[in-house]
């Protein structure tokens, strides 16, 4: 079966809640039911149908096409499968994730992998602020910059990134170190994104925090990373 696929027909003027459009959420529903869904939490909430054409039959792999920052919460909640998206997504990108993986081909709006819990993220380009805010597990990697307050009250989890950002004073830059195990991982994406495949360092400068929280998370950058 081929991917289930969202095409956006046009740019909205105004923010779309896409929380529903997650593996868990779609499994098991007709094309016809999934256009039915609303985008928000409102009687007069427009549907799927009214912005995204709609094709393909797995909804264990969802493809964004042509994605917006008009569109919030894409992979909000979602505990398996994967979605692909091309395009600049909006806000909470993976927020309260549990599982599965997301890769993002362009930039997103705030709060990326906002209290993420389990899974994997890729995101090609720039994120916002707030990203990795209140995480607990998973693993996020961006290849662009990240924006203000990264890593805000992290509690676990881990954070890769090709560029230093500006830290909050609650996480502590513990020094370079040499991971090995990076190198497996990143191999490991292969099937998933050639651009993290393609990543060889295992030489990173590692922060820990947010302390605020008493929180362990990691957020290794990796040295002579190519941007």
């Amino acid at each position: 079966m081929n991917q289930l696929t969202f095409t956006l027909k046009t740019t909205p003027t105004f923010k779309l809640n896409c929380s529903q459009l997650t593996p868990n959420c779609l499994a098991g529903l007709s094309l016809k039911k999934i256009g039915a869904i609303k985008l928000g939490a409102y009687h007069y909430s427009p549907v799927v149908a009214d912005f995204f054409d709609i094709s393909g039959e797995d909804c264990s792999q969802i493809l964004f096409n042509n994605a917006s920052v008009q569109l919030d919460y894409i992979g909000h909640k979602m505990t398996t499968g994967s979605l692909l998206i091309t395009g600049d997504v909006g806000d909470f990108l993976g927020a309260n994730m549990r599982g599965g993986s997301i890769i993002c081909q362009g930039n997103t709006g705030n709060r990326a992998g906002d209290q993420m819990r389990r899974g994997l993220m890729l995101i090609e380009g720039n994120a916002g602020d707030f990203t990795a805010s209140r995480m607990i597990a998973g693993t996020i990697g961006i290849l662009g910059t990240t924006g203000s307050y990264t890593g805000y009250a992290m509690r676990r989890g881990t954070l890769i990134l090709t560029q230093t950002p500006s830290l909050l004073a609650t996480i502590q830059d513990c020094g370079t170190h040499t991971l090995p195990y990076l190198s497996l991982l990143f191999k490991s994406f292969a099937h998933i994104n050639q651009k993290f495949y393609a990543l060889a360092n295992n030489r990173v400068q590692l922060f820990a925090g947010d302390l605020s929280v008493n929180g362990t998370g990691e957020i290794l950058v990796l040295k002579n990373a190519p941007h």
